[in-house]
């Protein structure tokens, strides 16, 4: 897992960069577009996102899976053939899918913010991102397939630190509309950085897709990957766009940039972990040649994400009024009440996500597909429930609730389809971040003495540090962290 370990650090040094550039990000949004206009644009890129997975059809983890195997195989004539297949489709079906979302703009306007269609404009013009994000995530594929990760954050980095600059100069000249033309920026930029990692990484002839090496055969391969890549991540965002769209019609845009910007906060930090995951933990997995060493994996892997979340999670939690005043304004300092009962989620969140690729690697599809479809329905029925009692509280409740439950049923799912079982010592690692972020988030809801919170807050974390150092590889990793910090 030392492989996986200096993946994580990489990607998670870029996700410092990206986490910095989305906090500038949000700081602009912020100041020059006020909560109503974040709530607006969250739901503006929302939708996008839905766009973009359909257009895409689920193929991302078949792409990675498919060009890593005939990568490592030295089949490099397959290889293109894969690339070139997957560039010609999926650019073909994101300017038609775009293309549809433009000529229907005001039906998805009034679906998305009940304005009769007044925000047209607006979604035609974030839909034109769509192409640029299809074709970098092949390219980004094809890095993460022959596991070229330092070219693929510098991909990533150099994208998000130049836009940036785009953004600012586009709220600057254009308000609401520019921070949309800010977000299409990031896109062009990342589909031309990341075809440059693809150059300088695999050479020029991997850069550009040959029509004539379409091959339908290819495009079959990733055919029940997509389907179930497509439904997970389609019904996790319909699920966001619908509790986004009552919080929008019953309690306002400003409260639905409170809710978002809790939610950013909840998952800008979890970059580093997602893009490990796929770049190497979900490789890892399909080329494990026994249940064993693949269930082993899994073991190591969601022990190291807990060790790495729990501890995060708890200075995001303490400093959450602070962080929301200093980072964006004060008008989103009631988003650092939703972040006592968002954050906790993410150690569940990471749980389900990283046992729920498991099944993925063993082609258990529908399984996959059908635990995404439980979460999204019991989320947006709990939203449903608690939102006229709680107000966004009990939005940010729900995505608990959900969280929790959905990693609960994927340990049962994946326990009765593969037989996997939480090794003692990742189950003791689970239980404990589960106690230390519990007992924070406690301190802080029911506390009102700033430094009394920060006291004990302190010594639960000091708790959990000398318990986890018990741990063997926790004591490794702060061993080789406190090795490369030392001082030559």
């Amino acid at each position: 897992m030392s492989g996986l370990a200096r993946a994580i650090g990489m990607f998670s040094g870029s996700s410092v960069i990206g986490a910095l550039t989305q906090v500038a990000k949000g700081k602009l949004s912020a100041l020059l577009l006020g909560a109503a206009g974040v709530g607006i644009v969250s739901q503006l890129t929302t939708m996008w996102s839905l766009f973009s997975v359909v257009s895409g059809f689920g193929f991302y983890n078949g792409m990675a899976r498919h060009m890593a195997q005939h990568w490592s195989a030295k089949e490099y004539h397959a290889f293109r053939a894969h690339m070139s297949s997957s560039i010609c489709l999926l650019f073909t079906s994101a300017l038609t899918f775009s293309a549809l979302g433009c000529i229907f703009s005001t039906e998805l306007s009034h679906a998305l913010f009940a304005d009769k269609g007044a925000k047209a404009e607006l979604v035609c013009l974030a839909l034109l991102a769509t192409p640029f994000f299809v074709m970098s995530q092949v390219y980004r594929a094809m890095l993460n397939a022959t596991r070229s990760v330092n070219w693929l954050v510098r991909a990533r980095i150099t994208a998000d630190v130049l836009s940036v600059g785009a953004l600012a100069l586009f709220i600057w000249l254009f308000g609401l509309t520019g921070a949309v033309m800010g977000f299409i920026s990031l896109h062009v930029l990342f589909l031309a950085t990341t075809m440059w990692a693809t150059k300088k990484a695999l050479g020029i002839e991997y850069v550009t897709p040959d029509p004539r090496k379409f091959d339908a055969a290819q495009i079959r391969r990733n055919v029940g990957f997509g389907i179930n890549g497509l439904l997970a991540v389609a019904i996790g965002i319909v699920a966001t766009l619908l509790v986004s769209r009552w919080i929008i019609v019953d309690l306002g845009a400003s409260q639905n940039g409170l809710f978002a910007m809790a939610l950013k906060v909840g998952t800008v930090y979890l970059g580093g972990l997602s893009a490990a995951a796929g770049g190497y933990y979900f490789p890892t997995l399909a080329a494990s040649k026994t249940d064993e060493e693949m269930f082993g994996h899994v073991n190591e892997t969601l022990k190291l994400y807990l060790f790495i979340i729990a501890p995060a999670v708890v200075v995001l939690m303490t400093g959450g009024d602070i962080l929301m005043q200093v980072l964006f304004s004060e008008e989103f300092v009631p988003a650092a009440m939703l972040l006592l009962l968002m954050l906790p989620a993410d150690l569940f969140r990471i749980t389900s996500e990283t046992t729920g690729l498991a099944l993925i690697a063993k082609k258990r599809l529908i399984l996959s597909t059908s635990s995404y479809f439980a979460w999204a329905c019991l989320y947006v029925w709990l939203a449903l429930f608690l939102m006229p009692k709680f107000g966004i509280l009990g939005a940010a409740a729900a995505y608990l609730i959900s969280q929790f439950c959905n990693a609960v049923l994927l340990l049962c799912v994946t326990r009765l389809s593969l037989g996997y079982k939480m090794a003692n010592d990742c189950a003791v690692a689970f239980l404990r971040g589960i106690a230390l972020v519990a007992s924070t988030a406690g301190f802080l809801w029911y506390l009102e003495n700033r430094w009394i919170e920060y006291a004990l807050c302190s010594v639960a974390l000091a708790i959990w540090f000398a318990a986890s150092m018990r741990d063997p590889y926790f004591r490794r990793l702060v061993t080789k962290a406190a090795q490369r910090f030392r001082p030559v």
